[in-house]
């Protein structure tokens, strides 16, 4: 009896992570992820653009804090990842654009 329970227990756990991996996750977190990832890009192909990294994230999170309209968005971690990515392996001309990036649409 314990076998099958042992069994039962493999499914049950990855229908609860398939579950889970389709829930939207914090609007805040997913900004904090785009803004770092766009701000390490944007000193990789412009090296003068900003003092530094730090100096990038500061400077878009105080002015998407200091919006009235902070945007919400509503992602889960696989769109996030996606985002990630294609911010990361990128063309620099498409950073910082009207658009947002390639499988970033969760952004607009």
């Amino acid at each position: 009896m314990a076998k099958s329970h042992k069994l039962l227990a493999l499914p049950l756990a990855l229908l609860l992570f398939s579950a889970c991996s389709g829930k939207k996750l914090d609007s805040q977190k997913v900004l904090e992820s785009v803004v770092g990832a766009m701000c390490k890009r944007i000193i990789a192909c412009q090296p003068n653009a900003m003092p530094s990294e730090d100096f990038c994230q500061n400077t878009m999170k105080t002015a998407l804090n200091s919006s009235k309209d902070m945007p919400k968005v509503a992602a889960t971690q696989k769109d996030l990842d996606a985002c990630l990515d294609s911010i990361n392996k990128g063309e620099c001309s498409t950073l910082l654009g009207n658009e947002p990036p390639k499988n970033c649409e969760f952004l607009k």
